[in-house]
């Protein structure tokens, strides 16, 4: 677990998710090694890879680049597939996307930029691959045109004032509900909570809205064990669960950042 921050320091909640900052990877880390029994297979320092009890499924999260997250997984047909997840793309959306790998969906998927469009994200047709832009016009996120027996790849990041804070890229054999589960995070209007040190990023203020919470380190943690004790109950019992509570929104005062 990371050492426990000062309790003088804030906490926000930070829209839209999508500047939100990546927040502490260790609750996706911590989640798969303690709860769902996968291994940790790394090898070298700030490097973190873990495995899935039948090795088919892996999660890497490299400190050292600009692709934070791999995720990587066989077909069923034996084809490999990879993900990857720039840095400061929330650990939440990364931890959607890892749930998309473990258990798929069994209902019919809509469209990948179904969630975006019904979310108010504008289509654009100036080229051949199917795109929507956030709101804000920060983020877009694209699909190369598919062919016969292939599914399209996707590719997305979100850029202020030219600068390019993350990116994601899907190979084309990457499941439709992992991508599915990426477009669905980017379509949730509900703030994420981080550390109000760092946040908003820099030069993301004039597009943040932060509010001020109780909610703070110490909840944070109670909500990870929770999780991980459902999980892993889940796991040895065969059983499903309540799912533990979600994170509560306390604001105490709503600012925009200037």
């Amino acid at each position: 677990m990371p050492p426990r921050p000062a309790s003088t320091v804030p906490y926000v909640l930070t829209a839209p998710g999508h500047l939100a900052g990546g927040g502490d990877w260790q609750h996706l880390t911590e989640l798969l090694l303690r709860g769902h029994g996968w291994h940790n297979v790394s090898t070298i320092d700030y490097h973190t890879a873990l495995a899935s009890p039948d090795r088919r499924l892996r999660v890497v999260h490299d400190r050292r680049g600009g692709w934070t997250w791999s995720l990587r997984a066989n077909s069923p047909d034996g084809r490999e597939w990879e993900a990857l997840l720039g840095a400061h793309l929330p650990v939440e959306y990364v931890t959607t996307m890892v749930d998309a790998m473990r258990i798929p969906p069994t209902a019919s998927l809509q469209k990948a930029l179904d969630p975006l469009l019904e979310a108010g994200w504008l289509p654009d047709g100036a080229g051949p691959a199917s795109t929507a832009v956030s709101p804000d016009g920060l983020v877009r996120v694209a699909g190369q045109p598919s062919r016969p027996g292939v599914s399209a790849a996707w590719r997305a990041a979100c850029t202020v004032n030219g600068f390019c804070w993350w990116m994601a890229a899907f190979t084309s054999r990457t499941p439709p509900g992992v991508v599915a589960a990426f477009t669905r995070s980017l379509a949730r209007d509900d703030p994420l909570l981080r550390m109000a040190i760092g946040t908003p990023l820099y030069g993301c203020g004039p597009y943040t809205r932060l509010v001020r919470t109780s909610h703070g380190w110490d909840d944070e943690q109670a909500l990870l064990e929770a999780r991980i004790t459902d999980a892993r109950t889940r796991r040895t019992t065969g059983s499903r669960t309540t799912a533990p509570p979600t994170k509560p929104a306390s604001p105490t005062a709503a600012t925009r950042h200037r």
